[in-house]
């Protein structure tokens, strides 16, 4: 499931360095910012598939209750496709209105909004399915549908960096690809399914539950506040300089690229968890092992690479911000993602609330004014995964509490 993940946001990141690489900041600027407001959409979808993953525990075997429960969740995808569009919409307005009148970027980001809708519509439902596979225990069948598409994008995404000069035109061609790749992913997953026994039909009425919607916005919401800040950040970078917002768009897609998959641990180990009562603290100790594995040698490759000049991200000194943020994430997005599945929509909200939404952009503006460059800026985005990651460790603290100590009714 995490390389699933890993393998389409590393070939975003593969064209932003190769962008980078080839002295073509405007264009790296483009692209990170038109894949920042696509990544939003899918991390709104993240919730979609952990809610699916809750009703395919209780249904369990039984192929009539895993049917009923996929179609339960296709329709509240068709609702959720409704909320990504806006969500895209509204960004792409507000990043577009923000932009330098001389600038390319809010005529690339309409481009990119429109010739993408196709995809924003259906990542809800593709989330639905591959919800599916991982309860099914087919990983594999993700990772070889993800893997296929990637190597076909990214041959074609290189292909348009390099001989595509004009940056509205090469951001058309990648979203045109981008659209149709998501349609031949969503068919291939449908067709495995039917192969598993599993009937499903992907494109049904929505359910405009609000309360069922609500839970999986919220099960989203550390995500999507996630990225909304990556896309304040990379305003404000490009308040400072083109050469600032290119760092910081390749700094976001680096850390896209490693945290996003890293949440699938925590869904994974909370799947556990309520598949398995009672082994709570093995498989919570487990995500925190596995995502270790992980951050720990991509941080020290990292902090090499910047040590010897050659940061993916152009400064040094940002590399290594990054590589500290890396070490984090056993005790931010993945455990963050392990209390959703394993306590409710609502584990956590509230240090994510306090971080996020009430410190980040307070130290964002700080940090314009005072240390105006990448590394002053993502110096207050690791302040703050730092204390969300305190945040989270007090609110699972909280929750084994009230576990072992429910509270009681007084007469």
């Amino acid at each position: 499931m995490m390389l699933a993940q890993v393998i389409p946001l590393g070939a975003s990141f593969a064209l932003i360095a190769v962008a980078l690489a080839l002295g073509r900041a405007d264009f790296a600027a483009i692209i990170g910012t038109a894949a920042t407001i696509s990544g939003l959409g899918t991390l709104i979808n993240v919730g979609v598939g952990i809610g699916t993953l809750r009703e395919l525990a209780a249904a369990r075997t039984d192929e009539g209750l895993i049917t009923s429960a996929i179609a339960t969740n296709l329709r509240l995808a068709s609702a959720v496709s409704f909320i990504v569009i806006a969500v895209s919409a509204a960004t792409a307005v507000t990043l577009s209105l923000s932009a330098a009148p001389t600038s390319s970027l809010g005529m690339a980001l309409w481009i990119a909004l429109i010739l993408q809708l196709p995809a924003n519509a259906l990542s809800s439902h593709t989330s639905v399915l591959a919800a599916a596979f991982q309860h099914l225990g087919r990983e594999k069948d993700n990772l070889v549908i993800t893997l296929t598409r990637t190597l076909i994008g990214l041959a074609i995404g290189l292909a348009i960096v390099i001989l595509v000069p004009d940056p509205l035109a090469a951001i058309a061609l990648q979203s045109v690809v981008a659209s149709l790749m998501v349609i031949a992913m969503l068919w291939e997953r449908r067709r495995r399914l039917l192969r598993a026994g599993i009937r499903v039909r992907v494109l049904l009425a929505p359910d405009f539950s609000p309360r069922r919607i609500g839970d999986r916005v919220l099960n989203s919401l550390d995500g999507a506040v996630f990225m909304v800040l990556f896309m304040v950040a990379q305003l404000v970078a490009a308040s400072i300089s083109a050469e600032v917002a290119a760092q910081v768009a390749a700094g976001v897609a680096l850390c896209r690229t490693v945290i996003i998959p890293l949440k699938m641990v925590g869904q994974t180990a909370g799947r556990m968890t309520l598949q398995d009562g009672g082994r709570e603290p093995a498989y919570r100790a487990a995500s925190y092992g596995v995502v270790g594995i992980f951050v720990v040698p991509l941080a020290l490759s990292l902090t090499l690479l910047s040590a010897f000049g050659l940061s993916p991200v152009g400064d040094p000194a940002l590399g290594l911000l990054i590589a500290l943020q890396l070490l984090l994430e056993p005790f931010s997005g993945s455990l963050f993602a392990y209390m959703k599945v394993t306590f409710g929509a609502t584990a956590g909200l509230l240090g994510l609330i306090l971080t996020y939404l009430a410190l980040a952009p307070a130290a964002l503006i700080i940090c314009r004014f005072t240390a105006p460059s990448a590394v002053g800026l993502w110096a207050a985005l690791l302040l703050v995964r730092l204390l969300f990651s305190v945040a989270n460790l007090a609110a699972l603290r909280t929750l084994l509490r009230s576990q072992l100590h429910p509270p009681t009714l007084s007469k």
